[in-house]
């Protein structure tokens, strides 16, 4: 008898192993899968995200090409001989023939500040002559009196 016993003690240790085993499979196969969903998820997210970065880049590099397309249509709005063409052939303007200047004084006039006339100038004082012409306007000489 005691043959038997052992030969049943024999196949529920085996039986108990079997399950231990199977159920240690089970759960083998369950955490491999897992794994493998995630891997495959995350490579979805990046594929995923790998196509927006892509559709960013183009937005910007239109975007870019918009902006240098506006900055030379200010350049060219803006240009100086458009605005004098503007102003010669629609508005009528034309450019002037002499320029005069007209000296204002202040309304407080204080007489040691009065202009002298060039025939009451001491010897070695300076006084400067505007022209009518721009070019002469430029270069203009300085009051220097000593």
């Amino acid at each position: 008898m005691k043959s038997i016993i052992t030969m049943g003690e024999n196949n529920q240790f085996s039986l108990k192993t079997n399950r231990l085993s199977f159920s240690f499979f089970i759960i083998s196969i369950t955490l491999v899968s897992l794994l493998v969903i995630g891997y495959i998820c995350s490579n979805i997210i990046l594929m995923k995200l790998g196509y927006q970065s892509i559709d960013l880049e183009k937005k910007r590099d239109d975007l870019l090409v918009q902006r240098n397309h506006m900055e030379s249509t200010i350049e060219n709005l803006s240009s100086l001989t458009r605005i004098e063409r503007i102003a010669i052939h629609e508005l009528g303007m034309c450019r002037p023939e002499k320029i005069e200047f007209i000296a204002m004084l202040p309304n407080k006039i204080n007489l040691n500040m009065m202009a002298k006339q060039p025939s009451e100038l001491e010897p070695g004082e300076r006084y400067s002559e505007a022209g009518t012409f721009f070019k002469e306007v430029v270069n203009l000489q300085v009051f220097q009196n000593h």
